[in-house]
């Protein structure tokens, strides 16, 4: 999911969780994966539906503020 439509659920009706992981790809890098309350989930993705991928957590972490989320878990 783009982050632009993220923030558009996020201020529509929410997400129900959201989860930052190891890249499966990539494991030295992480991810975030955004769920909905009807148990659809997706990752987030630039603009370009590349997926955000980063070896820097507070990257993952600031993209998820900004987007609005208050809490995630992190799966190390």
């Amino acid at each position: 999911m783009k982050i632009s439509d993220a923030k558009r659920v996020q201020r529509e009706d929410g997400f129900n969780l959201v989860e930052i992981r190891k890249n499966p790809s990539k494991i030295e890098e992480y991810i975030a994966i955004l769920y909905r309350h009807n148990g659809k989930s997706f990752m987030l993705a630039y603009e370009n539906d590349t997926v955000l991928s980063s070896p820097d957590l507070e990257h993952i972490v600031l993209m998820l503020k900004d987007i609005g989320f208050k809490k995630a878990k992190i799966y190390f």
